[in-house]
């Protein structure tokens, strides 16, 4: 009898951690090439001369209620979560490897008309458009099907960043 009890203890205990390890690779843990999803909130830099870095305001987790993971990585055409968690997402770019800190850096992308879409330029269409429920302008190739909501969030400078002294 207590054989038979050691053995139904040892699979419910493996039941759940094999239940459990979806939980687990959906978090901060999860890898995809070598990249780790960030856990929590993170700073986003600043070069603005009134306005410092975002920090500590940016949380991935929180943002997938709102966004596909494309709407920001538009470069990853095929990227979603459950591919980054398998490992199978390609590598994701950082946003200042196209959009860097500086306007007139020849790095920035460009529009279709030639302007600098550099990443001042960058995140506030994309964060305060999506915020104020008004992204009428979308990433390359990311259409409306990259956001499930919008109208939530900070609009302004303070809220989300350090004011400079």
């Amino acid at each position: 009898m207590r054989l038979k009890l050691l053995i139904v203890a040892g699979f419910a205990a493996a039941l759940s951690i094999s239940a459990a390890k979806p939980l687990f690779t959906s978090r901060a843990a999860a890898q995809s090439n070598g990249q780790k999803l960030p856990a929590g909130k993170i700073t986003l830099p600043s070069n603005d001369e009134k306005w410092g870095p975002m920090v500590d305001k940016y949380d991935h987790q929180q943002h997938l209620a709102f966004s596909t993971c494309t709407y920001c990585h538009h470069t990853n055409k095929n990227l979603t979560l459950e591919s980054f968690n398998a490992g199978k997402a390609d590598k994701i770019q950082n946003c200042k490897e196209c959009h860097t800190q500086k306007e007139d850096d020849p790095k920035n992308s460009k529009k279709a008309d030639g302007t600098q879409v550099w990443s001042k330029e960058a995140y506030h269409v994309n964060c305060i458009d999506c915020h104020k429920g008004e992204v009428t302008r979308f990433p390359k190739d990311v259409g409306p099907a990259a956001i499930k909501k919008q109208g939530e969030g900070p609009t302004k400078c303070a809220e989300c960043h350090e004011k400079k002294e």
